[in-house]
């Protein structure tokens, strides 16, 4: 890469320069070889020889930063708005922009994309190029994505940050409100074919369980791969259908499906439909069988969401098949977005009704009479009240759900 073939240059043009230096400093001295006052042979000299030795010479005074482009040059006087060091010449109004060598251009980095994706054959040289129009400020692109342990090799799929602010730093973190919930999405009731794009139907290694690092086939359904645009580091999702589901309406109802991974596409044949994918996250075990699709799996950042009308809605179920559910565990409703259900929305989880009266009917028939004890006659019993007026009871509340994510008739919560 360019930047690595620069590093090689400079490590060989120091070497000559200092050549001449070594070999001036070891001229041979002429004169008597024997002691002073002393007999013995006497050297007579041959006739004198000269080397003459060229060095490159430096650069002169002024010229030091003469290879660089006029952008990144330095500057002496840090008064002059229009010097050819100002990064941003033409804002009017605004503080100039100055830095060391390298700086950002900062006056192409007001389209720059918040991130870049890497595809087949880019370099940090060229990407700072393309974006800063400045390829000398690879080191600064590098220093952004601390993730990138080698500059020379980066991955088509890798994900580069590349906004700064408009003072060259990086961009400060966004706030969210108080009691924002963090979570990523892990699965969801509805249809799971309509999401489908194909099948992990096998890998090249010797394991009946695959998962992170592992590589994968994926081949994409017949009558779907025509209208399906892959692209190579393309991110899909591994997902497979848990149990069928019925709500209240039957537009509830669905399958609940568990996502099980993501793969990175790298490589496809569009003759055979088949997808070498690699396995770049493991979240259960992953097997053979699984569907493969384009679904988000994103972090949520789910701030409160002000309620626009009220709703009814019943828990359905959650991932795991739980009699009981706590704080921070994810459970599914039977009301979406057709139902006005939005992203953000609380409900409060309520219920009414006595607990104890509704469990006489699992302990049998025995548990709704009592002994009469206080009789002094065998065997009398008498009936337990068990029909209170339920309708009446007001509702207790136990939990407030915060809406994650909607479908069409379900949501996530």
């Amino acid at each position: 890469m360019k930047p690595q073939r620069r590093f090689q240059t400079s490590f060989v043009l120091a070497i000559v320069a200092l050549a001449p230096s070594a070999a001036l400093a070891q001229d041979e001295p002429v004169g008597p070889t024997s002691p002073p006052g002393g007999e013995g042979p006497v050297m007579v000299p041959g006739p004198s020889t000269s080397t003459t030795v060229v060095s490159p010479a430096g650069p002169g005074p002024g010229e030091v930063d003469s290879y660089l482009p006029s952008s990144s040059r330095s500057t002496t006087d840090i008064n002059q708005s229009k010097s050819e060091f100002d990064l941003n010449p033409s804002s009017a109004g605004t503080p100039a922009l100055r830095g060391g060598k390298g700086g950002q251009y900062i006056g192409e980095g007001a389209s720059v994309p918040q991130a870049h994706t890497v595809k087949r054959g880019d370099t940090l040289w060229g990407i700072s190029g393309q974006y800063f129009k400045n390829p000398y400020n690879w080191p600064k692109l590098w220093a952004q994505n601390p993730q990138i342990l080698n500059p020379h090799w980066i991955y088509p799929g890798d994900r580069l940050r590349l906004r700064v602010d408009e003072f060259g730093g990086p961009l400060r973190p966004k706030t969210v409100p108080e009691s924002t919930v963090f979570l990523r999405n892990y699965g969801w009731v509805d249809d799971p074919e309509k999401d489908r794009w194909g099948e992990l139907v096998g890998a090249p290694d010797d394991q009946m369980l695959l998962s992170y690092g592992d590589d994968s086939y994926i081949e994409l359904d017949e009558d779907k791969h025509k209208n399906i645009k892959v692209e190579l580091g393309q991110e899909l999702q591994l997902y497979r259908p848990v149990r069928t589901l019925r709500g209240r309406e039957a537009d509830a109802s669905g399958e609940l499906v568990e996502v099980l991974g993501t793969v990175r596409v790298d490589r496809y044949n569009p003759k055979t439909r088949m997808i070498r994918a690699h396995i770049i996250e493991g979240i259960d075990v992953i097997e053979r069988g699984v569907y493969v699709g384009p679904i988000a799996r994103k972090f949520l950042i789910v701030p409160p969401t002000v309620n626009e009308k009220y709703l009814e809605a019943r828990i359905l179920t959650a991932l795991y098949p739980h009699q009981f559910f706590g704080q921070h565990q994810v459970v599914f409703i039977d009301r979406g977005a057709k139902q006005g259900v939005k992203v953000g929305n609380r409900f409060i989880a309520v219920r009414r009704g006595d607990r104890w009266v509704e469990t006489l009917d699992v302990a049998g028939p025995g548990a709704k009479i009592r002994a009469k004890t206080e009789d002094d006659r065998d065997g009398e019993i008498e009936d337990l009240k068990t029909d209170g007026p339920v309708e009446k009871y007001p509702n207790e509340t136990f939990a407030e759900l915060r809406v994650l994510e909607t479908r069409d008739n379900t949501a996530m919560a």
